[in-house]
């Protein structure tokens, strides 16, 4: 992928999403997971678990201090496509998370638009920001796919959703199931299933969430939120690894950036 035509900019505006199989080879997503195996075990305030087990739920940040995601970070395939959709001359990473979805104890995600914690929490504007989500392993109809209400960003953010005070250590404005059956009553919820490598681009006000994995296969996906760098956050009670202090643009390295040798150590 270079640029995207003017029938994918049509459906992104239309549809709220774009997906893209097998964006990244197999052996630029080996890279990927052997970074978010390094990820995974690192501890400290970035890191959070499911909240009745020792599974790793989430990791912020990564692309802060893990080479394969700081590369990831920056790669051309996901960066001027971020700028096309943003109409922006510039974009940041205003945050990342690694979610791994573990085999058989990877919690659900309520239906909730990313969106509105930016907004209420750090002081986001506008909507000009999007959820960039690399799959690291094969999303199957099994195991927990992410599923989202095409089109949903159009009704913009659903004021009535229920913040979670933090609960479990990350932010979450949760929808209420009458309005959800309401946005999904002519669009219906279509899963997001694709092999390891694809990438899958949604506007922040999208409507989205996840059902427990219970299954023998992780699921794991990179989460990259992209922002237009004049679309900056306004308020800084979080912490880095949730809410950037960086909004510069950012300079895309080469195609060929995960297949460079990292610097691990």
């Amino acid at each position: 992928m270079t640029m995207l035509d003017a029938q994918q900019l049509a459906t992104f505006e239309d549809q709220g999403f774009l997906f893209f199989p097998s964006l990244f080879s197999p052996e630029e997503t080996a890279v990927l997971r052997a970074g978010a195996a390094r990820a995974m075990a690192r501890s400290g305030p970035e890191v959070v678990c499911e909240p009745e087990s020792d599974a790793v739920r989430l990791v912020y940040g990564a692309h802060r201090f893990e080479e394969a995601f700081v590369r990831l970070g920056r790669h051309p395939r996901l960066i001027r496509a971020a700028e096309q959709l943003l109409a922006a001359d510039g974009v940041y990473i205003h945050q990342s998370r690694l979610n791994p979805k573990v085999a058989f104890d990877g919690g659900a995600w309520d239906w909730h638009q990313d969106f509105a914690t930016w907004h209420d929490r750090d002081g986001l504007v506008e909507p000009r920001a999007l959820m960039v989500a690399v799959f690291i392993e094969d999303v199957t109809a099994a195991n927990a796919p992410l599923l989202i209400v095409p089109a949903s960003h159009k009704n913009g953010l659903v004021h009535d959703a229920n913040d979670n005070r933090e609960a479990g250590g990350y932010t979450l404005f949760t929808i209420p199931p009458p309005i959800l059956a309401e946005l999904a009553k002519d669009e219906g919820i279509e899963a997001q299933i694709g092999p390891a490598g694809s990438v899958l681009i949604c506007h922040s006000n999208i409507v989205h969430g996840s059902s427990n994995n219970i299954t023998p296969w992780p699921r794991t996906i990179f989460y990259l939120n992209i922002a237009a760098s004049d679309n900056s956050p306004t308020r800084f009670g979080r912490a880095e690894h949730h809410c950037t202090r960086d909004w510069s643009p950012i300079a895309p390295l080469g195609d060929d950036c995960l297949l460079q040798p990292l610097a691990v150590g």
